[in-house]
């Protein structure tokens, strides 16, 4: 059985605008620990295929600072869930479940009527990737040079500008989740990227494609894709996670 090494970067900004970062993120146990911080998060590092890892992007909805509160109990939850993952089990849906219902409580046991978050999570199995998401974040590949996005956007037009139809933290009376769910082979040499709309919004297709060309380390590539969006305005909180996939 082929072995494949996932070399991974993540580069979390607040922005040019915004006030505080919303966004939150998991790879490889980190995440964003000091929610109220304005400083750049940057981790970087590599991970087999057998040790079944996910990588994650959560953005934040509620206004002021309950985004962040948001996004943190996602990553957080996830953290804990994933240290006890089986190293051959498919559990990338069962942890949306729980992370939406985490995030749910919590907006509950804050007497909101509604807060939430973002998601867009691939989990790197020994055969397959599984990809989620749920609302605008999402989740790229780059395969024979070729970039697709392999997430679906869950938004509708709205007077203020797009509204979020599917995000962790649904309240019950909305029904279930259901997020996108998709499985595919990957191949040594493909590139993932995850990001919150604050990437995507800022950066076209082409521009994202043209730094994932580039022959650069994983988190050399997270900050050149950072840094542009930041260039063209950055109006939005920025995250990126880049996973190049390596046979080993």
């Amino acid at each position: 059985m082929r072995s494949y090494h996932i070399e991974y970067g993540c580069v979390s900004s607040v922005g040019k605008i915004r006030k505080n970062n919303e966004d939150n993120f998991y790879a490889d146990a980190h995440i964003r620990e000091e929610i109220d911080s304005v400083d750049d998060a940057v981790v970087s590092g590599e991970v087999r295929s057998d040790s079944n890892e996910c990588f994650a992007v959560f953005d934040g909805m509620g206004g002021e600072a309950l985004g962040e509160v948001a996004s943190f109990v996602a990553a957080s939850h996830t953290a804990d869930f994933l240290k006890d993952k089986d190293q051959f089990e498919e559990y990338i849906y069962e942890l949306s479940e729980i992370l939406n219902q985490k995030v749910a409580e919590e907006t509950q046991a804050r007497s909101l009527v509604l807060m939430g978050t973002t998601a867009a999570m691939v989990q790197f199995a020994q055969n397959a990737v599984y990809i989620l998401n749920a609302g605008d974040s999402r989740v790229y590949r780059l395969s024979r040079r070729e970039l697709v996005q392999i997430s679906v956007d869950h938004t509708a037009r709205s007077w203020g500008g797009k509204a979020i139809t599917k995000f962790l933290g649904m309240p019950e009376e909305a029904g279930p989740l259901s997020p996108y769910l998709a499985e595919a082979k990957y191949r040594s040499g493909d590139i993932y990227l995850l990001c919150s709309d604050g990437v995507s919004d800022m950066l076209s297709d082409e521009e994202i494609e043209e730094i994932l060309k580039e022959k650069k380390p994983a988190d050399a590539m997270c900050r050149d894709l950072v840094d542009k969006a930041l260039e063209k305005g950055g109006v939005d909180n920025t995250t990126a996670i880049v996973c190049k996939v390596k046979l080993f």
